[in-house]
């Protein structure tokens, strides 16, 4: 038995007052604005399509509640009309004056699937990128993260508003938001109020119409409804769309790093905003130098050791892909060090937030390290001088020197999949996790990476034969006086590899380490004793390349 509560709720549904109440008068105050829909929940429908109105058409269409475009519209044609007794043909870009189609509906009779295509003039305007198995339209922020625009389904497509509204207030377009829907009801006709049965509406940027009808024509229902509109949105103003000359960057809060302490222990910080800072022209008297130093944690670099395909630390450099880059010391014993000016021209406001977090007072032995000092104060050429960028660049020059000798590389490229390893590193903190994950990385470069087959052409088969026992026959049919000591190097670290990466820890592992004199020391000590090893083997192969006459 229906109740009064029940025939009230289904009353609001066919005079569809979600609709007038909630859905119209939101639209273009969200986040993201539906431009198109096919919602058939039948019997109901629920249709949303959109336009882009040149000015003089704006006054027309709020004439009348009819589309001004409909669905699978708007695309090229011709026209023809008689002017002065004589028959004119006219090409139209959007088949209509005025009226241009921001969602294009691409149907092929059925020869090819059909699909759902954005405006190409909004698409270039903000260089989207497209993700056609997300079904995505994509920008990026200034780290190239990727930022949603566009969402496009077979039935419905969502653009975020603040990007909407930057193209219309660039090209001086009207959005037009169009709506029809219609309900089923059994509901007599007569039981709706009569002053409810038609209802028009009209404002200064909208109109619509509501009416209920007798339904004569579809079985089981007594009634229907039909809710027909738009909504017409004016362009912001053109300096207001974000691009040049209008791209003056709204003022991010500034950030401010430490210095120093005070004799109280007060801290003393300073704002990183270039355009505040002292130089030695005289500009901001009384500030601190633009190249102030200003001391990190070594934790501040895992961010970006953790993401190799968007980062890149490299000696005295942080890079994100072609968007910033900045100067750094990483050669500093203890800390990551960065001019206070560079931290505010060259990081974007996010970065800068992440730095702050690792922003510690200057050591008891504070400055830059001597490599740094060097290259950036006396413009001179240094070697790097921490470890393992040192062997980063020794393992390139043995690779490249191989190769010149032999005609081949004796390690390998990563995979696509293990780029990132490339970028060992000594850890940034003392956790077990990050110091096992750097031996594996180095044991999959000197180890894993071996050129095998190259290794062993011209050399008897010996079956079941590992990598290390190749590259051992291959020293040694090369007379080099240093096999003994590499291949232990080799094996040493593909064991730590073994009791510490690929198993559960045990005396073996213990043993290991006893015996490479590691017991007892942190995670970086036993990476950068690890990388020193690493170091002095690559040295002593390239030497002998260089000595021998093979």
């Amino acid at each position: 038995m229906s109740t009064a509560k029940d025939y009230q709720r289904d009353l609001d549904r066919l005079l569809q007052r979600d609709l007038i109440t909630d859905f119209i008068p939101r639209i273009g105050k969200g986040a993201w604005q539906v431009v198109y829909a096919i919602d058939d929940q039948q019997p109901d429908a629920f249709d949303v399509f959109s336009a882009l109105l040149e000015p003089q058409a704006v006054q027309k269409a709020l004439k009348e509640n009819d589309w001004d475009l409909d669905i699978r519209h708007g695309l090229p044609s011709f026209s023809r009309s008689w002017q002065k007794g004589k028959e004119t043909t006219t090409y139209h870009r959007f088949g209509t004056e005025g009226i241009r189609p921001l969602v294009v509906v691409r149907e092929f009779h059925g020869n090819w699937p059909s699909y759902i295509e954005l405006c190409e003039e909004f698409r270039h305007f903000h260089n989207l990128a497209e993700d056609h198995q997300q079904r995505l339209l994509l920008d990026f922020d200034e780290s190239g993260y990727k930022i949603e625009v566009a969402r496009i389904v077979e039935r419905r497509v969502d653009i975020d508003w603040a990007y909407l509204r930057r193209f219309l207030s660039a090209t001086q377009l009207y959005l037009a938001v169009y709506f029809n829907s219609v309900r089923y009801s059994r509901i007599r006709l007569d039981d709706v109020p009569e002053n409810q049965r038609l209802l028009e509406y009209r404002d200064t940027s909208s109109r619509y119409s509501l009416r209920v009808a007798t339904c004569d024509f579809r079985k089981g229902f007594l009634t229907f409804s039909r809710l027909l509109g738009k909504v017409i949105i004016p362009p912001p103003p053109i300096d207001e769309c974000g691009k040049w000359p209008f791209d003056e960057k709204r003022a991010e809060p500034e950030i401010s790093f430490i210095m120093g302490a005070n004799p109280d222990g007060t801290l003393i910080e300073y704002t990183s905003n270039p355009d505040k800072l002292a130089n030695d022209f005289g500009a901001n008297p009384g500030a601190p130098l633009y190249l102030t130093p200003v001391y990190f944690r070594r934790e501040v670099l895992q961010k970006y050791y953790a993401e190799p395909e968007r980062y890149s630390v490299e000696d005295g450099y942080l890079r994100c892909l072609g968007l910033w880059g900045m100067q750094i010391d990483n050669s500093h014993p203890t800390h990551v060090v960065a001019f206070l000016g560079d931290l505010g021209r060259d990081l974007p406001y996010r970065e800068r937030s992440h730095w702050k977090q690792y922003n510690v007072l200057p050591p008891r032995d504070a400055g830059f390290s001597e490599t740094f000092s060097r290259r950036s104060f006396l413009a001179q050429f240094v070697e790097p001088s921490s470890v393992d960028l040192i062997f980063r660049n020794e393992y390139q020059e043995l690779n490249n020197a191989w190769r010149d000798k032999f005609g081949w590389p004796i390690f390998l490229d990563p995979a696509d999949e293990d780029k990132h390893i490339l970028a060992i590193h000594i850890p940034t903190t003392e956790s077990q996790r990050e110091l096992d994950e750097q031996i594996l990385w180095l044991t999959k470069l000197l180890v894993d990476s071996l050129n095998e087959d190259e290794l062993v052409k011209g050399l008897p088969k010996v079956e079941n034969e590992k990598g290390i026992g190749k590259f051992e026959r291959f020293l040694e049919s090369k007379k080099c006086p240093h096999t003994k000591e590499i291949v232990e190097f080799l094996r040493d670290i593909q064991r730590l590899r073994s009791t510490s990466v690929a198993h559960r820890k045990s005396r073996d592992y213990r043993e290991t380490m006893k015996r490479l004199g590691l017991t007892r020391k942190s995670g970086p000590e036993v990476m950068k004793a690890l990388l020193d090893q690493a170091v002095g083997m690559l040295r002593t192969l390239r030497k002998f390349l260089n000595e021998s006459e093979v």
